[in-house]
């Protein structure tokens, strides 16, 4: 069975085509939520977001022409719409971060013990590594985080980044120094190679 192309999934939808959407959404609605989870910082907006991101895709199936890859199309959606409600939110300032997307104790149940999974200390590492990367990277100036993000989590190259963020794929290649010099620096005392990453 040959890979479903986004391109000819947004197509079906443009058509009309019964059941094209919910085809459409079925395929990139997880990923829809990734992304949009790793862009913004208020874990509680995370599923109304992704939701608005299909209401827009569905609006925008009239519009949409083939010229680039669909994933493209998606992220200048996803990076419009999180960029937006981040200056919203930086705005208002009333939600406390401790306070945004926390677990209570009911929220887990007992799993058996897995014998490959990693020890509790590894664990503890790993998320303490991953504090820091995600507070590292929330100091970088807005344009090189969310590029580093288009980057290295969404697998974006220069050119699809830089229509994404509507700038010049030489903009996009200096963001990306920038923002991995500014994490090298940053990190290079704390977590020694990870920066080099």
């Amino acid at each position: 069975m040959a890979p479903l192309d986004g391109r000819e999934m947004m197509l079906a939808v443009s058509r009309e085509i019964p059941g094209a959407f919910e085809r459409l959404v079925s395929v990139y609605e997880s990923r829809i939520k990734a992304a949009v989870a790793r862009s913004i910082s208020d874990r509680s907006s995370v599923d109304d977001l992704s939701q608005e991101v299909l209401l827009r895709l569905y609006r925008a199936r009239a519009r949409y022409e083939p010229t680039a890859r669909f994933e493209t199309f998606l992220y200048r959606i996803i990076f419009n719409l999180c960029v937006n409600h981040t200056q919203y939110q930086r705005r208002r300032r009333t939600l406390p971060l401790e306070q945004a997307g926390g677990y209570g104790e009911s929220d887990f149940s007992t799993l058996p013990e897995d014998e490959n999974a990693p020890s509790p200390i590894e664990d503890v590492a790993r998320e303490e590594r991953g504090r820091i990367v995600r507070a590292a990277m929330e100091q970088l100036p807005e344009n090189q985080r969310r590029a580093l993000q288009l980057s290295r989590f969404e697998g974006l190259g220069y050119e699809e980044i830089s229509e994404v963020m509507t700038l010049s794929v030489q903009a996009v290649k200096s963001l990306l120094w920038r923002a991995r010099e500014n994490l090298r620096h940053s990190l290079g005392s704390r977590l020694g190679n990870y920066a080099d990453a």
